[in-house]
């Protein structure tokens, strides 16, 4: 059998080399993954087959013809970095996060969680957990193996924005808008313009639409949330965010385009402050690596700093793990469109854990 995800890299940061290992657990057949074969992996670019909980992990190494002590010497380091990136996701994510890392004196195990009796906001936090993963693995290249029309760019993409319009509520606990092409309701960029300013209560349309945005179909923005209170009054708290699951989202903002192709089509903007926002699938902190002077806590808070004077709010895959039970209660009740998507993300979420199982 050969596996469907690309070689280790022994250059990977701590993020990508963490989303590594949560792949590998995710096609083993066993739901696990072990740091002695993390070892073998970085050492020989091996595929270690999975084995049940009795292995010895020197004597496995042995028979690569390794000497444990030196490759545990050589790759202290590396294993340090990946398996403190997976703690940091498991403390943050709490039961959320659908692996569980367990420590003894020869090394650490990842296992997917099991879901019987887990609450339905806790599983559905998961797959959304799972759905990132998966989405950011394809997008870097990660699961080559995989059907290529079930990690292709659009699908990718389209099932990314379905999350985002799950989960993006909870950013300012309010309703949340479509408007990113194609949209469910399939209607063009002027009557959708004219649907959001009846949800906001606030704005007022041009009366001709931009000579320079005929073929305009969505402006640069893809999702709208924002705060309505219950005066009615159209002084609200708004966000435009962008939802990126390519590689190079830092490269993007809502801001690029929000005046000359979203703002321009109104006489009376919905409202003339707001919070810019972009959503990945990725972490943000994905390519970062510390240097001798940092620490990583100092490079990590410098960083989305930085990111927050660009983008705005980043949502990665952290924090729309954690939106979702937040989420569920705003919504309450789901509408058949929300239902709707949430079937299209499960499913898509199944078919690839299935072939990813079965490479």
């Amino acid at each position: 059998m050969t596996s469907a995800i690309s070689p280790v890299d022994r250059k990977a940061t701590r993020s990508h080399a963490a989303d590594w290992i949560e792949l590998k657990a995710l096609e083993s057949a066993t739901g696990s993954y072990r740091s002695s074969q993390y070892v073998s992996a970085l050492s020989w670019d091996s595929r270690s087959d999975d084995d049940d909980d009795g292995f010895d992990d020197d004597r496995e190494v042995a028979e690569f013809g390794g000497d444990p002590e030196i490759m545990d010497g050589e790759f202290d380091d590396v294993l340090e970095r990946a398996s403190d990136e997976i703690r940091w996701r498991q403390e943050v994510l709490g039961d959320l996060y659908p692996f569980e890392l367990s420590s003894s004196r020869r090394g650490w195990v990842l296992r997917l969680r099991r879901e019987l009796r887990t609450r339905a906001e806790v599983r559905l936090a998961r797959t959304v957990y799972i759905a990132c993963l998966l989405l950011s693995a394809a997008r870097h290249g990660r699961i080559p193996g995989l059907d290529p029309t079930l990690i292709a760019v659009k699908p990718v993409a389209d099932a990314f924005q379905r999350m985002v319009f799950l989960v993006s509520p909870a950013l300012l606990g309010g309703p949340s808008f479509w408007i990113a092409f194609p949209r469910p309701e399939s209607d063009d960029y002027g009557p959708a313009l004219e649907r959001l300013i009846k949800a906001i209560g606030s704005g007022l349309l041009r009366r001709r639409k931009p000579p320079s945005q005929t073929s305009n179909k969505d402006g640069g923005v893809d999702v709208i949330t924002w705060r309505p209170f219950a005066d009615g009054r159209s002084n609200i708290l708004i966000s435009y965010g962008q939802v990126a699951s390519g590689k190079k989202w830092r490269d993007k903002s809502v801001k690029n385009k929000l005046k000359s192709h979203f703002l321009k089509w109104f006489e009376e903007h919905p409202a003339g402050h707001y919070i810019p926002a972009m959503y990945i699938p990725h972490l943000m902190h994905e390519e970062l690596r510390v240097g001798k002077k940092d620490t990583w806590e100092e490079l990590l808070q410098d960083d989305a700093h930085t990111l927050e004077m660009l983008l705005g709010v980043v949502v990665d895959r952290v924090r729309m793990t954690l939106f979702v039970p937040d989420a569920l209660r705003l919504r309450g009740g789901w509408d058949a469109t929300v239902a709707s998507e949430l079937r299209t993300i499960a499913r898509w979420v199944g078919k690839a854990k299935r072939a990813l199982a079965a490479s």
